[in-house]
Order: structure tokens, then C-alpha cells, then sequence
């Protein structure tokens, strides 16, 4: 099971958010935690083009990360509306 390390950035991106979509939130970054890697069919995952990293996609936000497997951890590096993230 990987570890979820957010920038701050992200942190206060979520506690903007209201309590139903902080739960929908919470629920897929522990579905994440499972398996991050875009294979994983029950959430959506994309691999970035243009950078290193993958795209999360809850209802119109977006997040960025990265994964170490090394360390077994996920950076969670920007978070956002659909039209602001990239």
C-alpha cells in the first residue's frame, strides 16, 4: 500500500472544498493508494504527455503526482479545477 504526500498547495486546495467532496476525495486517494498506475479501472488515471507523472480525475478537479516505488509513495504535486491545473 503506497503513501499519500501532499504539498501544501494541495492540502489547502481540499480544505477549500465542501464536506461531500472532500469525502469523494478521500475516498478515491485511498482507492490511489491501492494501485496507482493508470490499469487501475475503478478510478481515473492517465499518464501525463508532456511531463513526468499522472493526472487524477475527481468530478471537474484534476491531480497531479508522482509515484517512487522505491519508497512505495505517492507525491500528490498540484490540485485543481479542470481548466486551471495544466
Amino acid at each position: 500500500m503506497y503513501n499519500i504526500i501532499m504539498h501544501k498547495r494541495v492540502i489547502k486546495f481540499i480544505s477549500t472544498r465542501n464536506p461531500k467532496e472532500k469525502q469523494q476525495i478521500k475516498s478515491k486517494f485511498k482507492q490511489l493508494q491501492q494501485n496507482p498506475y493508470p490499469s487501475n479501472k475503478i478510478i481515473d488515471l492517465k499518464k501525463l504527455q508532456n511531463e513526468n507523472g499522472f493526472r487524477l480525475r475527481i468530478n471537474d478537479y484534476r491531480f497531479i503526482y508522482n509515484v517512487s516505488d522505491g519508497e512505495l509513495t505517492i507525491y500528490m504535486e498540484k490540485a485543481g479545477n479542470r481548466g486551471d491545473i495544466y
